[in-house]
């Protein structure tokens, strides 16, 4: 049996799987999400509410801070909490966005997008075929996948051929 793994998550992956996500997270989700009138925000409100969510205040030290100031305007305050989040705990960070999994890799972090998670999740007998392309399809509705869907659909296919082969 494998080892159950952590992480921490920003908006995009937490979509599709939830974790520990700092309070700015929520904001984003759950605030910001029933005010548009997203379905996703209530389903993860009510994941928080049973627990299945962990939300989990972080403070930045000031160095940490600065060094993500000067890694660029692209990454947000809440990208910056979960790499730090992920830093201190040495935990693996679910982000989407490129310039947060660059600045997540220079500190030293271990980055996870939705899109390997996925894969992962088949490689791993976590997810079926049929959910792994289930959730690529959920992705792309949400998200712009660009190369990235066929790339990532391939790499499904591949698995379900070995799963086949056994």
């Amino acid at each position: 049996m494998k080892s159950k793994k952590s992480a921490i998550s920003n908006s995009g992956p937490l979509i599709l799987y939830s974790l520990v996500i700092p309070i700015e997270v929520t904001v984003e989700i759950v605030d910001t999400g029933k005010e548009k009138g997203y379905a996703d925000a209530v389903q993860v409100e009510n994941a928080i509410k049973s627990g299945w969510i962990k939300v989990t205040t972080v403070q930045l030290t000031s160095e940490f801070y600065e060094f993500s100031e000067a890694a660029g305007p692209d990454t947000d305050l809440a990208e910056a909490k979960v790499i730090y989040y992920a830093y201190k705990n040495d935990i693996t960070a679910l982000l989407d966005d490129d310039a947060a999994r660059v600045f997540a890799r220079r500190s030293g972090v271990e980055v996870r997008g939705s899109l390997g998670v996925l894969i992962e999740g088949l490689i791993e007998g976590r997810l079926s075929y049929e959910e792994a392309v289930s959730g690529l399809n959920k992705l792309s509705e949400i998200m712009y996948l660009s190369a990235g869907y066929k790339t990532a659909l391939s790499e499904i296919e591949k698995e379900r051929e070995k799963l086949k082969e056994i």
